[in-house]
C-alpha cells in the first residue's frame, strides 16, 4: 500500500505534468496562432503588394498602350524617314560618282585646253600669224556689216608716195569715191611675250603703235581719203584695259588722226558705210528708172507719129475707095444693071457701099507733141548713162 506521501508525489507529478501538457498546449496553439497571424500578416501584405503591382502592371499597360498609339504615326514617319534618308544617300553617291567622272572629264578637257591656248599662245608669239589673225577678225566684221569685197573694200592695197610704198591691210570705199583706210596690226608682244606683262605694258605698246601708224600717214597715200586711219584692235578687252591704264590714249590717237576701233565700235562704222551704200544704191537707182522713163517716153513719141501717119494713110485709102466706089457706079455699073432685062441673067447686082468711117487719130496733148529728142520731159535735163557699184565701176 502505497503511502500518503508517496501518493502526493505522484499525484503532485502528475498534475504536473498534465499542467506542462496544458501549458505545452496553450504554449503550441499560442505559437501556432502567432504563426498563422504572422502568415495571414504576411499573406495579406503579399496581397496588397500584388495588388498594388497589378494596378501598377495595369497603369503601366495602360500607359505603354497611350504610348504605342502615339508612338505609332511616329514610328511611321521615322520609318519613312528612315527610307528617304537611304533613297538620299543613294542619290548623293549616284551624284558623287557622276560629279566624280564630270571633274575627270572637266579635267581632261582642262589638260587639252591648256595644250590648245599652249598652242594658240605659241602661234600668237609669231608677229606674222598675230597680223593674220587681226585680219581675219576684221574680214568676219567686214562681211557680217554686209558690205561686198572687191566693191565695198578692197585688202592689201598698195599705193606709192615719195618714193615710198604704203599697203594697209583694208581700204573700206564710200559712196561718192572716198576711202577709209583700216589697220589691223595689233600690238601684242606686251601681253605674250612674258607672264608678268601688265595692262601698264600692253598700254605702252598700243601707243607706241599708234605713234607709228600716225606716221606713215595713209590718207596721204590715197585720194579722198579722209585724214584719219583706223587701228583695229580684235578685242574689246584689250581696248578697255589699255584705256583703263591709259585714260588719255583715245584722245592721244584721236590728236594723231588714229581712231582706235574695236569690234564693236567698228561694227558701228561699217554699218553705216553699208547703209550710205545702200542709200546711193537707191539714188542710182532712181536715176536710173528716170533714164528708162525719159528714154520710154521719147520712144512712144516716135511711135505716136507712126501711128498718126498710118491714120492719115488709112483715110486717104478711104477716100480713093470711095471714088473707086462712085466711079463703078456711075461708069461700069449702070449699063451693067441693064442685062437682066434682056433675059440673059436673072439676078441683080447689088450696090456697092461707101464707106464714111474715119480713123481715130491720137487726142493726148504730150502725145501729139512730145519732149525734144535727148531732153528729159520732167525736168528738161540731159539724161546720163549711170552705172550701178556692183558692176565693178564707181
Amino acid at each position: 500500500m502505497i503511502s500518503f506521501p508517496a501518493a502526493g508525489l505522484i499525484t503532485g507529478f502528475i498534475l504536473a505534468i498534465v499542467i506542462s501538457a496544458a501549458l505545452g498546449f496553450l504554449l503550441g496553439r499560442a505559437l501556432t496562432r502567432s504563426r498563422y497571424i504572422e502568415r495571414l500578416t504576411r499573406a495579406e501584405t503579399t496581397s496588397r503588394i500584388l495588388t498594388d503591382r497589378t494596378e501598377d502592371l495595369e497603369a503601366d499597360a495602360q500607359m505603354a498602350g497611350e504610348i504605342t498609339a502615339a508612338i505609332g504615326p511616329l514610328a511611321a514617319s521615322v520609318n519613312h524617314l528612315q527610307e528617304n534618308l537611304q533613297d538620299q544617300d543613294r542619290t548623293q553617291l549616284e551624284q558623287i560618282t557622276r560629279l566624280n567622272t564630270q571633274i575627270g572629264q572637266l579635267s581632261q578637257q582642262n589638260l587639252r585646253l591648256q595644250e590648245q591656248t599652249g598652242s594658240l599662245a605659241g602661234a600668237l608669239n609669231s608677229t606674222t600669224q598675230r597680223g593674220d589673225w587681226g585680219e581675219v577678225q576684221l574680214r568676219r566684221i567686214v562681211e557680217y556689216s554686209g558690205l561686198l569685197p572687191h566693191v565695198d573694200f578692197d585688202t592689201q592695197v598698195s599705193s606709192t608716195r615719195d618714193g615710198r610704198s604704203h599697203r594697209p591691210d583694208m581700204t573700206v570705199n564710200l559712196p561718192g569715191g572716198g576711202t577709209i583706210i583700216i589697220d589691223a596690226k595689233t600690238p601684242l608682244s606686251a601681253r605674250m611675250e612674258s607672264a608678268d606683262a601688265t595692262d601698264e605694258d600692253h598700254a605702252r605698246a598700243l601707243l607706241r603703235h599708234v605713234d607709228s601708224l600716225a606716221s606713215k600717214e595713209y590718207w596721204k597715200s590715197f585720194e579722198a581719203a579722209p585724214d584719219f586711219v583706223v587701228c583695229f584692235v580684235p578685242t574689246d578687252g584689250l581696248l578697255s584695259s589699255a584705256a583703263a591704264t591709259y585714260p588719255k590714249m583715245i584722245d592721244h590717237a584721236l590728236g594723231k588722226n588714229v581712231v582706235l576701233a574695236s569690234p564693236a565700235t567698228l561694227l558701228v562704222l561699217l554699218k553705216t558705210v553699208a547703209l550710205n551704200w545702200r542709200q546711193a544704191d537707191m539714188s542710182t537707182s532712181a536715176t536710173e528708172v528716170l533714164r528708162l522713163g525719159t528714154e520710154l517716153y521719147e520712144r512712144i513719141g516716135t511711135l505716136v507719129s507712126h501711128v498718126t501717119r498710118m491714120g492719115s494713110s488709112l483715110d486717104r485709102s478711104v477716100d480713093d475707095y470711095n471714088r473707086f466706089v462712085a466711079s463703078l457706079e456711075s461708069r461700069f455699073l449702070v449699063t451693067a444693071r441693064k442685062f437682066p432685062s434682056t433675059g440673059i441673067v436673072d439676078t441683080e447686082l447689088d450696090a456697092v457701099a461707101q464707106l464714111d468711117s474715119r480713123s481715130r487719130g491720137v487726142s493726148a496733148e504730150e502725145l501729139i507733141r512730145p519732149s525734144s529728142a535727148g531732153q528729159d520731159p520732167f525736168t528738161s535735163e540731159s539724161p546720163t548713162d549711170l552705172r550701178g557699184r556692183h558692176t565693178g565701176t564707181a
